[in-house]
């Protein structure tokens, strides 16, 4: 596959991989040459605060995921005894920004660095307790588990995600998760963190079997999943791939994730009439992102469709002129149209 272009920080094998999974056939299947990027001067800073959303309270070792297409995840933290966490170095461009956690529904946001001119934005996410947590302590079953977990392994955790975040070190943030699974062996946050330094560290088999042992301990927990089911699709574990999503599915039918990456692994089977039925459930949820279009484009193409093609390209440039994908939209238009003569109604591409 053509590498895309990142900023050196975030060049990683883990983040390699998550490349991989945004990319989309069409953009190859025309053959063109690889466009070159230049890089961008770092913006900014993005501080992130999530709560409870019924008692307002700060929300500790809460999973902020920052994404951005086509790159994938450009970044994992947890949130601190604040309820907060920050990423910083960030370059010129719109970012998606994920928060979950045990016991609550998952909050997304999106954020445009192009929008201002600030060098540090804030942004609040309010996270809401799932229903059969609400009752009890304010947070139900989740601060239980987390009482469990001793000071000592909590430290071992918080530095291991110190290392892997801030440092980039792999090797020593592995080593503290390690301790802290050794202190309480049913760490499945640290078996999480551990598997997601290793995919960075390049040692799949590892990354493979910590994140399926922190899906073992506790089989409600949902990050771990979707680094597995990057992991899967690079390995081309299609079958396993979609046996873990439609899990995941199962756990959490609202996020537009697992339909997204259902469709992508179908397609890459050419079984193109189950890619376009998860493609259109995925495109329907209200937080999917304009990156969904590109995949149906791809898939109405490749199923000898491309009137709906164009249209779902026309879409996306609506939706996102500014995009990095624009130059290869504008290209493919040409190329579809040449295959659907009778396609030739006014277009609201951007010129």
């Amino acid at each position: 596959m053509r590498p895309y272009c990142k900023t050196t920080e975030n060049f990683t094998w883990y983040l390699w991989v998550a490349a991989v999974a945004a990319s989309l056939i069409f953009i190859y299947q025309f053959a063109f040459a690889p466009s070159t990027c230049a890089q961008s001067d770092p913006m900014g800073k993005i501080l992130i605060r999530v709560r409870d959303r019924v008692n307002e309270e700060q929300l500790a070792q809460v999973q902020v995921q920052l994404m951005r297409f086509p790159d994938g995840i450009v970044g994992e933290r947890f949130t601190s005894s604040d309820g907060s966490v920050q990423f910083s170095g960030l370059s010129l461009g719109a970012f998606t920004i994920r928060a979950s956690r045990q016991g609550y529904e998952p909050g997304e946001v999106q954020i445009d660095l192009r929008n201002s001119d600030r060098t540090l934005q804030s942004v609040d996410i309010s996270l809401t307790p799932r229903k059969h947590e609400r009752s009890g302590t304010p947070q139900g079953i989740v601060a239980a588990s987390v009482l469990k977990v001793p000071d000592n392994a909590r430290k071992e955790f918080e530095r291991g995600s110190r290392l892997l975040n801030e440092k980039k070190d792999f090797a020593r943030s592995i080593a503290a998760f390690q301790r802290a699974i050794k202190l309480y062996p049913g760490y499945a946050d640290a078996y999480f963190l551990m598997g997601t330094a290793q995919m960075q560290a390049s040692a799949a088999s590892d990354a493979e079997a910590s994140l399926q042992k922190a899906i073992a301990l506790d089989a409600r927990f949902i990050a771990p999943r979707y680094p597995l089911a990057l992991l899967l699709y690079a390995q081309q574990r299609y079958a396993e791939e979609k046996e873990l999503l439609l899990e995941a599915q199962k756990l959490d039918a609202a996020d537009w994730r697992w339909p997204f990456e259902l469709a992508r692994c179908l397609a890459q089977q050419s079984q193109w009439e189950g890619a376009l039925r998860y493609g259109v459930t995925a495109s329907g949820s209200a937080n999917a992102p304009s990156k969904v279009h590109l995949l149906l484009a791809d898939i109405y193409a490749n199923s000898g469709r491309p009137r709906d093609a164009i249209a779902e390209l026309e879409l996306f440039a609506k939706l996102d002129p500014e995009s990095s994908y624009m130059t290869r939209v504008r290209e493919v238009l040409p190329v579809l149209r040449q295959r659907s003569p009778a396609s030739a109604f006014p277009s609201s591409e951007p010129h």
